[in-house]
């Protein structure tokens, strides 16, 4: 399994919320996680996040969640017992690391 990220350089707040997600994933199913900077004219821009060369949508139009991830991993067909919990915990990190 691959898990890409699409970032800005230096990644912003969206970014670097992936990149956790990435991670969650990479240390559930050992998977490779590689970071991109697309040029301007590149079909995918930041932010994004694509597991085995797919595009990952955010159901909301807007932030992936950790339910929009769970299942696009999960329709890969691979499973994980506690990788729902895991994607939650790595948005809660990443909020409270926004918090004043």
């Amino acid at each position: 399994m691959k898990v890409t990220i699409v970032s800005k350089a230096p990644p912003g707040g969206r970014c670097t919320l992936y990149l956790g997600y990435a991670r969650t994933i990479a240390d559930c199913f050992g998977a490779e996680v590689e970071i991109v900077h697309p040029a301007p004219e590149a079909e995918v821009q930041p932010p994004a996040l694509l597991v085995d060369g797919r595009l990952i949508a955010p159901a909301d139009g807007i932030i992936l969640s950790p339910e929009d991830v769970h299942d696009a991993v999960t329709e890969v067909g691979i499973g994980f017992p506690d990788l729902l919990d895991r994607l939650e915990t790595a948005e809660t990190d990443f909020m409270k690391g926004c918090e004043p």
